[in-house]
């Protein structure tokens, strides 16, 4: 497990927990943005989200969602949330080595993503 530090916001965080595997064997295409993620009620300051989340965003500078039935891609890496919010990198079209995510994906979110991501076994 890694021990890395993230500066989000004016805060600092230790990140013990954020492990830095590698979850995608290859990344051809990235959404043309970062997305932004506010600070919530769902998503506190300090809550780890990891790599492999379905992110669902409309626009360029829209709001993103995470976990919903239609996602636009998967999110690059783990990330972890600043006291500000934090800004998602998503991953549009690629393989992903399904047995490193931490993050849980349903069988309608890879259904929706198919021809985008790959999803691979090991």
């Amino acid at each position: 497990m890694a021990n890395s530090i993230y500066s989000v916001g004016e805060k600092k965080y230790d990140a013990v927990g954020v492990e830095r595997i590698n979850v995608w064997d290859s990344i051809e295409e990235r959404y043309p943005s970062g997305a932004y993620l506010a600070v919530s009620t769902t998503h506190k300051e300090g809550t780890v989200i990891p790599a492999g989340t379905p992110v669902t965003i409309a626009s360029v500078g829209a709001t993103p969602t995470l976990n919903g039935a239609s996602p636009t891609g998967l999110l690059e890496s783990d990330v972890v949330m600043g006291s500000k919010g934090v800004y998602l990198d998503i991953v549009t079209r690629g393989r992903l080595c399904e047995s490193r995510v931490k993050a849980t994906l349903t069988s309608a979110q890879k259904t929706a993503l198919a021809g985008r991501i790959l999803f691979v076994a090991e």
